[in-house]
């Protein structure tokens, strides 16, 4: 198995009473070029999300540690 499959990585939105937290798992994320600053989230038919993103506003996305993204190996 690659370290890309190891890597199991969600998003935790946190709410001021934790009982309310949501998790969306996320399997892919994409860099798309535009001259709007945009983050989005799609649900995949697997229950799965997609984080789509502007290229520029974060160009590399292997150095973004939270927002609050979950990465357990």
């Amino acid at each position: 198995m690659s370290r890309k499959e190891e890597i199991r990585r969600s998003i935790l939105i946190e709410c001021f009473d934790s009982k309310d937290d949501i998790v969306l798992d996320l399997s892919k994320a994409v860099a798309v070029k535009t001259k709007q600053r945009m983050i989005h989230f799609d649900e995949l038919p697997d229950g799965s999300w997609r984080l789509i993103y502007n290229g520029d506003h974060i160009p590399d996305f292997t150095k973004i540690k939270s927002f609050k993204i979950v990465r357990e190996d």
